[in-house]
């Protein structure tokens, strides 16, 4: 049985629409408690959007109660896959700007609307990347803004700080279901999504502004001694350097030495052989299929 969750048509209606929407993906009932858990204020002109996947002989539970609000709107779905939610999600959203989100991610009401207001002093952007804080790691940030397409060295998005404008994105960009949790390559589909929306044309910046808090550790972190985290590494590599990811390869074998010694990571020789194993897969699986972006790609000027 299914997981028992608001639908649209069974959620009060406010008669003013959203201008930012959070998209919030997460899996089972478990996952919908932590969204429950999580710090998600109300903030005039924002809505959250959940995505559930479910399994279809899962025990039907009623939503949490802290969930029953008017901003809140729930959707289930049967799929499996990060990226697969992610995609469902956007599809399902509405409002112009769209905030990429976790099930265990803190919001409050100055960075939701931070979020707002860069996109406002920002019309050129199609997509602004900002930053979190945490308790269980550090991320370094750029101090300054960048240009996504050129980032600072060492800088990289991660999934949650990802905010979008939907006329630029929806039905045309998608994030690539090879990748992310339950996937073939379980992470890296921020990266991919970001250079699909460049490759088509879509303008990016970094902001150091913070908009949320995530104490979980992140996928990355999470499992650095996995075969799949090199082979990951080197697919998505094939994709955003498909020239010179073997002297990429080789400069990250060589930043792995020092967390090999301390045993974080597995051995130089096998992190290469994954690497390497990651990159055949993608090419024998074609998991980058070359897109027209001439068919579903065209620049709104209106708002320029």
């Amino acid at each position: 049985m299914q997981l028992m969750a608001q639908t649209e048509n069974d959620m009060p209606t406010s008669c003013r629409q959203p201008i930012l929407q959070v998209l919030i993906c997460t899996y089972g009932y478990e996952g919908l408690q932590r969204v429950a858990a999580s710090s998600h204020p109300k903030v005039d002109g924002v809505e959250y959007i959940v995505s559930i996947q479910q399994d279809p002989d899962a025990d039907e539970h009623p939503a949490p109660k802290e969930l029953n609000r008017d901003d809140f709107k729930l959707f289930v779905n049967l799929t499996k896959g990060l990226s697969i939610n992610r995609n469902v999600a956007l599809s399902l959203s509405s409002a112009p700007l769209l905030l990429i989100s976790d099930d265990d991610v803190d919001y409050t009401e100055e960075g939701l609307r931070n979020v707002i207001d860069a996109f406002h002093r920002h019309k050129d952007m199609d997509i602004i990347a900002f930053r979190y804080t945490s308790m269980s790691h550090e991320k370094s940030y750029p101090s300054s803004p960048c240009n996504l397409d050129k980032p600072t060295k060492g800088y990289f998005v991660t999934s949650f700080e990802i905010a979008l404008r939907r006329e630029s994105v929806q039905g045309k960009i998608w994030f690539n279901e090879n990748f992310g949790i339950g996937a073939m390559f379980p992470a890296g589909e921020e990266e991919l999504f970001i250079r699909d929306c460049l490759d088509a044309g879509l303008k990016g910046i970094f902001i150091p502004i913070t908009i949320a808090r995530h104490d979980s550790k992140t996928t990355s972190n999470r499992n650095l001694m996995m075969t799949s985290r090199p082979q990951t590494k080197g697919a998505v590599l094939l994709r955003l350097h498909p020239k010179d990811w073997p002297l990429r390869m080789i400069v990250h074998t060589l930043r792995e030495i020092p967390l090999w010694k301390k045993g974080l990571v597995p051995s130089p020789i096998s992190y290469s052989r994954n690497w390497l194993k990651g990159v055949r897969l993608a090419r024998k699986m074609k998991v980058f299929p070359t897109p027209d972006y001439s068919l579903y790609y065209q620049r709104n000027d209106k708002r320029r």
